[in-house]
């Protein structure tokens, strides 16, 4: 089942605390929330491979939070994990209800192609409305914590605001 992990929720100074990665350089299974900071201080700066990724990613969210829809993201895969070199970005975006690509900024549009948004941003981008359920989204995370080699691990929700 799924169930946000907040560990610890934070530490002394209010700032969201990943947990620490397993022997195998994944995080512990669950869904751990991180805010932009963290997420770099933990995953963004180690390679110039990964801080190239992160700024993809951060232009990624950028392009779909100008749509004014975003309202969750979750992050998976070799990015989250102690891998020097990951080699793409993967992940969920969940949009409101009403988001429609055709109604969405042009500039926006190419996030929500698999095809160019792989081109473009070498992410595997995922989305869904929110009207998909808990029940759904809960389906899709455990699914999504299982890597290549069938092992679970955990990945990030981003703290957007």
């Amino acid at each position: 089942m799924y169930q946000k992990v907040h560990p610890s929720d934070a530490n002394c100074y209010g700032v969201m605390v990943l947990p620490d990665l397993t022997p195998e350089g994944d995080l512990p299974v669950g869904v751990h929330a991180a805010d932009w900071q963290e997420l770099r201080s933990r995953f963004g700066t180690a390679t110039l491979r990964r801080e190239w990724l992160f700024v993809r990613l951060q232009s990624l969210i950028h392009l779909a939070s100008s749509t004014g829809m975003l309202r969750r993201a979750f992050i998976w895969g070799s990015f989250v994990t102690a891998k020097p070199s990951p080699r793409d970005l993967d992940l969920l975006l969940v949009m409101d209800e009403a988001f429609e690509v055709e109604q969405a900024p042009k500039a926006t549009q190419a996030l929500f192609d698999s095809v160019q948004a792989k081109l473009l941003f070498e992410a595997d981008v995922f989305w869904a409305r929110i009207s998909i359920g808990e029940e759904t989204l809960q389906l899709w995370l455990e699914t999504y914590q299982v890597s290549r080699t069938f092992r679970k691990r955990g990945i990030v929700e981003l703290e957007l605001s």
